[in-house]
């Protein structure tokens, strides 16, 4: 019976002892599994960004000429000195003066920028500077157009209008 209570005891200390190590390689197991789920999260999401961004880089390179085109159908302020010495020059292309007055921004739910100027010329000339002026890639509101024979073959027009693509950069929002 001694011996049987000695292998009873050497067995369940064997047990416990199996027990202990199998808790304790299991805790270990569980806490590599941890890490390594956590080091699969952060490959995931740092792969998953660099996708991200090479489909932006891509996307932001087959978009520049659509985004230069927009870019450049908006009149910015400030360019309107730019802007203002292009009308000078169209009215010089066409053969007719011009007689600009201060230009006017008309703030609302968006801002546009109102012209009214004066050209003289021939028929020909103011017919061509308004061809001119429709072809500026800006999008505009004409307002009024008034064309007088002034005597002989000179003519006067009277432009008003508006340009509707104006952003004012400094604007605040």
């Amino acid at each position: 019976m001694r011996h049987f209570r000695k292998s009873s005891a050497i067995i369940i200390l064997l047990n416990l002892l199996g027990l202990g190590v199998l808790g304790f390689l299991g805790r270990q197991l569980y806490g590599d599994a941890d890490q390594v789920i956590a080091a699969y999260q952060e490959f995931y999401t740092t792969t998953r960004g660099k996708e991200n961004l090479m489909i932006f880089r891509k996307t932001l390179a087959a978009t520049t000429d659509s985004r230069a085109a927009v870019a450049a159908a908006f009149l910015r302020s400030d360019e309107l000195v730019l802007f203002i010495e292009k009308l000078e020059g169209l009215a010089k292309t066409a053969g007719v003066e011009l007689n600009l007055a201060e230009p006017k921004l008309v703030a609302g739910r968006s801002a546009s920028l109102e012209l009214a100027f004066q050209a003289t010329g021939s028929f020909a000339g103011l017919y061509r500077f308004s061809t001119l002026l429709e072809n500026l890639p800006y999008r505009l509101e004409w307002q009024s157009l008034k064309w007088n024979l002034k005597g002989g073959t000179t003519w006067q027009g009277d432009f008003n209008l508006a340009v509707v693509s104006y952003t004012d950069v400094n604007a605040t929002r």
